[in-house]
């Protein structure tokens, strides 16, 4: 027993997405556009995109189904719980395994669990990609982990078969203790001005999300330094910023260039 999720892995509400012809139309004329295709929703007739004819279209249910085949060779994983969203009418989807039984805690009681996130678009938005992230039981947030971790990545001009899934994602799995040991050491360390500074720089935070997060980290200080800076730990600076981006994400599509923001941020956490 794995499979716990929020819609059918393959069926509606699945896009049925096909390659169709382009005809370019100058004056009263048309004429065919050799270098180029769209991709379709046969149902609705949504043009998600006129991408070259070396777009290798990707279905989500194929995604899907490589994924859960390199999820299905790996014994020690144990249950786990599966999410699926969808932006711009099924045009982009992102897909999230929870391996909770694969939890460890990083203090008393807060226990964070290791999970694959899976991005795949016909819009040419996103590429498909699998990322290591993390789900924080707690409060359920979801937590980025850095792309050292895992970013596979593989553009829509290339065969999907090309890369090893199995092998990506197992290595990355290994990977999560090391994180968890890292996210251990961050309830230690003291958040500073100057790693404050740089990682609001980097989110790119607008001005009603800058004064939450600025009134959470005070809410969430032990007290105030000498220079009436919070006194923080990185963790719960960290997880200020992942309950910000899970809870107050206008959209998916927000949501997913957010977490892409914080995951760059990360660097400025960890020095």
């Amino acid at each position: 027993m794995t499979n716990v999720e929020t819609v059918p892995m393959i069926a509606s509400p699945f896009p049925n997405v096909a390659k169709m012809p382009v005809q370019w139309v100058k004056g009263q004329s048309t004429h065919p556009a050799q270098e180029h295709q769209a991709i379709v929703d046969l149902d609705t007739g949504k043009v998600f995109c006129v991408a070259s004819n070396h777009y290798k279209l990707i279905r989500h249910e194929t995604a899907i189904e490589q994924v859960e085949s390199a999820i299905a060779r790996r014994r020690d994983l144990g249950e786990y719980t599966v999410l699926t969203e969808f932006y711009n009418y099924g045009g982009r989807m992102r897909r999230v395994y929870r391996f909770l039984e694969r939890g460890v805690e990083i203090s008393r009681g807060d226990v964070v669990s290791p999970e694959l996130i899976v991005l795949n678009s016909y819009d040419a938005a996103w590429p498909f990609v699998v990322l290591l992230g993390a789900f924080r039981i707690v409060c359920t947030n979801g937590l980025v982990v850095g792309e050292k971790f895992l970013h596979l990545r593989k553009r829509h001009i290339y065969e999907l078969g090309q890369i090893n899934v199995a092998e990506e994602i197992g290595t990355a799995l290994k990977r999560f203790n090391q994180q968890a040991t890292e996210w251990k050491g961050w309830t230690e360390k003291k958040l500073t001005p100057k790693v404050y500074a740089k990682v609001l720089e980097t989110m790119k935070f607008g001005i009603k999300a800058k004064v939450e997060v600025d009134n959470k980290v005070s809410n969430e200080a032990v007290g105030f330094d000498a220079d009436g800076f919070p006194v923080l730990a990185v963790w719960g600076f960290y997880n200020i910023l992942t309950s910000h981006i899970t809870h107050n994400s206008v959209s998916l599509n927000h949501r997913v260039e957010m977490e892409g923001r914080l995951r760059a941020a990360i660097s400025h956490l960890v020095r």
